[in-house]
Parts: C-alpha cells; structure tokens; sequence
C-alpha cells in the first residue's frame, strides 16, 4: 500500500494517540494498523447512508404525527407543548442557528432538518410526561409493526444515536460488532419505512463493506478511500 517511511508520515498526519488503538488491534504492526484505519473510514461511510434514511424518514413520520396532534407545522410553539429543558435548548438553538443562517424566514420544514436526531430521539423519553404528550397518542404510530414498550425501543433508538454520533465525530467503530449495528438499523428502519428497509436489505454495501476486513488487513484486497 505504502512504504514504511510514507506510513510513518501518514501516522503522524492521524496522531499517534489516535492512532494507537489501531495498533493495539494490530498487535502493533504499524501498516496493518493503516489498514484497518482506512478500512474504518470505508465502514463509517458505508453506514452513513443508511443512517441518513433512517433518520430522515423518522423525523419526517413524527414531524407529519404531531403536526397533526397540535393543529399546525410549528407544532413545538404550541403552548399544549411542555418540553424538557434540554428539549427547550435544542429548538431554541436550532432557531437561532437558522436565523443566522435564513433570516428570520425559515419555515417548518426547516426546523425539522435542522433539530438534531437526539432531540427526535428525546421524544420517546419519559421527560415532562412525554409518554402521554407524544408517545401514546401520536409517536408509537410511527414504528409500524412494533408491539414492543416505548422503553425498550427507545433504548435502541438511543443506541443508533450514539453509533450515528461517534461517525459523525470521525471516531472508531471497527471493535464494534458493526453486524449487530446493522440488523438493528434495519429493524428500527422497517419499523419506520418497511419500503425503505427493504431496499436497504436489498442494495446496502456494508454487508459487503464488512466481509472485506479480512482481506483488507491481510492485503489481498486494496483499501478504498
């Protein structure tokens, strides 16, 4: 792939601190270790597409619900709403960062793309009575197919958070068990949009993405960048 004085330039490029855990995987074989970082790149990417669908589709579904539960598009205004604090900051900062951005004439739909998947995902919480706010009357519509507790699907939900958030933040996910990530994606997916899901189980390159980290580490296939 590369010599070992271009490794060396490469490495210091990524820092050596962040770079050890892929030594510490590597058994401190420094272009193995390069390997796996590329490879760890490749994967992150591969799952951003479907974490994209994901949550695009999700906040769409609870944006359409609770629209029509509150009688108008800028349903978090409605003074029926009783957000969390943490709920309260994360719309406020989503309108102050479209301000800056649009003016004063951001609509609806921009609100919803700009709130982040945590303030969607804090919906299926238990803060300020959100249980009987959202959840039971409009939000559990949104998982099709699921018959399971809010509780337990918003474990979940928080989990794919979290796994969005460390690609978001170019962290390391290959001492993940990305197999294990995945099915749950596709399931919290096909609860959301089965059309969507199915697609995914269809076309998706992280299953392909995944079965080549042997043959990346071990040089018999190319990295891709």
């Amino acid at each position: 792939m590369v010599t070992d004085e271009e490794a060396k330039r490469i490495v210091d490029s990524i820092s050596a601190e962040r770079f050890q855990p892929y030594l510490d995987d590597c058994g401190g074989d420094p272009l193995v270790a390069l390997r796996l970082y590329c490879w760890d790149g490749e994967a992150s990417r591969a799952f951003l597409g479907a974490l994209r669908d994901f949550e695009v589709a999700m906040r769409n579904s609870f944006h359409a619900r609770l629209s029509g539960r509150y009688g108008h598009a800028d349903w978090w205004d409605s003074p029926r709403v009783r957000l969390t604090s943490k709920g309260t900051q994360q719309v406020d900062s989503a309108k102050q960062a479209l301000r800056q951005e649009l003016g004063q004439n951001f609509t609806p739909g921009d609100m919803v793309a700009k709130l982040t998947l945590g303030f969607w995902v804090g919906l299926t919480g238990r803060g300020q009575n959100y249980e009987m706010q959202f959840w039971n009357p409009a939000l559990r519509h949104a998982f099709r197919g699921y018959r399971g507790r809010r509780g337990a699907l918003q474990q979940e939900l928080d989990h794919i958070r979290r796994f969005r958030n460390r690609i978001g933040h170019h962290e390391r996910i290959c001492h993940r068990h990305l197999e294990k990530d995945y099915e749950t994606l596709l399931r919290l997916m096909k609860y959301v949009s089965p059309e969507k899901a199915a697609l995914h189980r269809q076309f998706s390159q992280i299953p392909e993405v995944l079965a080549r980290r042997p043959l990346v580490l071990a040089g018999a296939e190319p990295v891709r960048l």
